[in-house]
Order: C-alpha cells, then structure tokens, then sequence
C-alpha cells in the first residue's frame, strides 16, 4: 500500500512499502512499466521504495527483503545500481556485471535474487538528447539503447560518483530542488555523465543505429579518460601513456579536432563540474572541497580559470544559489 507522500512545486516525495506483487508492480509501473514477478512467497514478499522526483529525473531506492525473480523491461532512460543476496541479472542470455551500474532495457531483462537493494535513477529523455546534441556537436544524437552497460568500468564508476553526489544533496536539503537553477544543475551533472558512460547514437540512411562520437579514436578516447579520472591529479603525459600515444600526438589531435590543448578540456571539464556543483550541494559543503573534489588543488589559481570560464567567481555562483533560494523561500 502506498505509504506517506508529499510534494511542493519542482519536487514530489513518496514511500511504498508493500507484501502484494500486483501493488509492486503497480509501484513501479512509471519506472518499468513491464514488469512481472515470478518464484514469490506471497508470505515472504516485500518491497519497500522510496521516490524523490525533480521535474527532470527520479531518483528511485528499493530493496527486496526475499527472494523472487522478475522480467522487466522499459523504453525510459533508466540506470540502475543493484547490490543484493543471490542477486544474477540477465539480458536476453548474457550475464550483466551488476558490480557497475546498467541500464533498464527495452525487454529481455530477467532477475532473481535472495535479497536486493537498489537505486534507479530514471532520466527525461528529450533533456539528456539536448545534452547529448551539446556535447557531441551532432543534431541527430540521442540516447538509444544498445547495450546495458557503461562503456568502459572507470566511466561506470564516475556515474556511480555523480549520482551519489546530487543523492546526498537531494538527502541534506530537498527543499533546495523546488529551485529551478539547483535542479537544473543536478540533472545536467546526471545528464553529462550518462552520455559519456553509456553509448549515444544516431540512425544511419539505412535506419540503422551508429555509434556517435569524436571524429577519432584518439581525442574520444583521450576525452573519456579525462571525464573517469577528473577528480584525480591526472597529466596531460599520463592521459597520453595511458592511451600508447606520445604527447606531441595528443596535443596535435586535439587541435586539429578540437580548437585546443588537452589541458584546456580537462580544464573545462572540471570547471563545468564544479559549477554544477556549486549549484546543487548545500553550501555548507564549502568552495574549497567543491573544488578539489573535481581535482583543483590550488585554489587560487582555480578561482581565476574559474571567473575567465564563466564571467563570475565561484563565491558569486554560490551566492546567486542562496538568493534563488531565499526568494523561493519568500514565496
């Protein structure tokens, strides 16, 4: 039976806590909406869930506290974090590495488990292909599915890190996300990382589905490293070791595809983080943390990327933060 809910503008707050399959399913219809649960102790089931919806992504926690098995599949922008007794996930025939986080596919998708908990974090689609058309510079890119999971574990891991982040947020202060710019910058943190962790496509003349990305393998590759390992003390040398490619190589790469150095793009990858950051975390979180998070050691020189990057300081960004949310406040 649906527990205790509420909601005020830009957000809605719901609890779920049932032993009937049928109202499981129910509950979890606007996530997955084919679903259907199979070897249930109708003694033994229970399901609890917990929704916390901003007006372009939801962020669904659930747990299973017996065993079960279940069929699921769905045409949304789902990414699940799964950790469980038991717990096998398979799509079509092929095990999935629930130790990284995977997409909800269209069909196909079969379970079984002791026990599970899991997060599902379910993405407006028409936002994160904006997003995807932004990043990629391509006005056909969208999020197709293609495979359920991440392109490569370290880019796994950096979703996993990003949708930790906008949760605590949303945990510590859920009435900021009622303000358009702090809910904006969460998704758009959540949007990027998805783009880079799972694959982005379009259709070819034939209708059928490519793969989009940098016009090479190099500078792709290079970027995807730099979007794993932001928050790290990574060098433009290391990036080039790690991808068997001298640095006189990338820096020509870059340049020639891009307009810039590679230090320049993982500049502006870490700045961009940060002040979607700054945005969304409660401010007691401090600047300077914000900022090394996102692998800034010296601050002051990072306040000056930071104000030639965006035209403000980073104390500006939080106080435009905590105005917009004092005026919501107000009424």
């Amino acid at each position: 039976m649906p527990g205790a809910g509420s909601s005020m503008i830009g957000l809605a707050r719901s609890a779920i806590d049932t032993r009937d399959p049928e109202a499981a399913c129910r509950a979890f219809e606007p996530m997955v909406p084919r679903l259907a649960f199979g070897r249930a102790d109708p003694a033994e089931f229970r399901v609890r869930l917990r929704f916390d919806a901003a007006p372009s992504f939801t962020v669904i926690e659930y747990a299973f506290s017996a065993s079960a098995a279940s069929v699921a599949g769905s045409d949304d922008l789902v990414v699940i974090s799964a950790k469980g007794r038991g717990f096998e996930l398979r799509h079509g025939r092929a095990p999935i590495d629930t130790s990284l986080p995977y997409l909800q596919a269209p069909e196909g998708m079969a379970a079984r488990w002791s026990a599970v908990a899991a997060r599902a974090i379910m993405l407006d689609r028409a936002g994160v292909t904006a997003v995807a058309r932004a990043i990629t510079g391509d006005p056909a890119a969208e999020p197709g599915f293609v495979t359920v999971a991440p392109r490569s574990p370290e880019l796994g891991r950096n979703w996993e890190r990003i949708a930790d982040r906008v949760r605590s947020a949303m945990l510590v202060a859920p009435e900021a996300f009622t303000e358009p710019l702090v809910a904006e910058a969460a998704f758009n943190r959540l949007a990027v990382a998805y783009v880079y962790a799972f694959e982005v496509v379009r259709l070819d003349f034939d209708g059928r589905l490519m793969s989009v990305g940098a016009r090479s393998a190099v500078v792709r590759t290079a970027v995807d490293h730099m979007h794993a390992h932001a928050a790290e003390p990574i060098t433009v040398q290391g990036i080039a070791t790690a991808l068997h490619i001298s640095v006189r190589g990338l820096h020509a790469a870059f340049a020639a595809e891009l307009g810039q150095s590679p230090s320049e793009h993982l500049r502006g990858i870490r700045l961009a983080g940060v002040r979607d950051e700054l945005r969304f975390a409660p401010p007691a979180q401090g600047i300077a943390a914000v900022a090394r998070r996102w692998g800034f050691v010296h601050l002051s020189r990072f306040a000056e990327s930071y104000a030639r990057e965006f035209g403000e300081l980073p104390s500006e960004t939080v106080g435009v933060r905590r105005r917009a949310m004092s005026s919501t406040a107000r009424g």
